[in-house]
């Protein structure tokens, strides 16, 4: 069951991931960037996941694990960017967008220390079976939920709610509030399964807003 959600967790994810580069090549931008290599790196991190029972627990799971990881302390926090991006664009910070954005930058940076601290300075693998699943998690982290994630998905649901404002577009706002609930879902196996379809509905919300961007912008 779990290696099905997978694998259509990958695809769609590879779905998202490719309409999100074409709007980038079509508009290039750092919010716009900064969307795209996220869900570059959650194709990766949910295809090792769904392969995982087929390669088993050793040192080749382990070295198609430690990009995962990576994925997870730099780019994790860089929604934040395409946050405050989006809503700067929308013309919801009004003159003090340049502020806003250089601020995001700097929460980032933060965040991506955190990060690195937890995910890789900390790194202590330990496989996991779940289901039909095979993975390898951090045993060796920083207890409690990953800060970085947390504090993406707040400055994304103040941003939204500030895009929604502005330009009554409410989908930015509805993938970030549909994160947050997802992720605090227990983690039975229904649980699990959505939990982890948050980072899509996340993705495709802030795909489908950089394109409606795009068509306020002429482009």
């Amino acid at each position: 069951m779990l290696t099905a959600a997978y694998v259509a967790f990958t695809l769609a994810q590879l779905a998202v991931a490719i309409w999100a580069f074409r709007l980038y090549r079509h508009r290039p931008s750092a919010g716009a960037l900064a969307l795209f290599l996220p869900i570059a790196a959650l194709v990766w991190d949910n295809g090792v996941v769904a392969i995982g029972s087929l390669l088993g627990v050793g040192t080749l799971l382990q070295m198609l694990t430690y990009p995962r990881f990576i994925g997870h302390a730099f780019l994790t926090p860089i929604w934040t960017v395409t946050a405050v991006a989006f809503a700067g664009r929308a013309g919801a910070l009004g003159s003090r967008h340049r502020a806003f954005e250089s601020a995001s930058w700097v929460l980032y940076a933060l965040m991506v220390a955190y990060g690195v601290f937890d995910a890789l300075v900390l790194l202590d693998l330990s496989p996991v079976r779940q289901a039909d699943i095979l993975y390898y998690t951090n045993v060796g982290g920083i207890p409690g939920p990953p800060a970085p994630a947390v504090v993406m998905v707040l400055v994304t649901i103040a941003c939204g709610v500030l895009v929604l404002k502005a330009i009554r577009w409410p989908w930015m706002l509805a993938g970030a509030l549909f994160m947050l609930v997802t992720a605090a879902i227990p983690t039975d196996l229904v649980g699990f399964v959505l939990s982890n379809s948050g980072e899509v509905v996340l993705g495709l919300a802030l795909v489908l807003t950089e394109r409606r961007l795009q068509q306020r912008e002429g482009l």
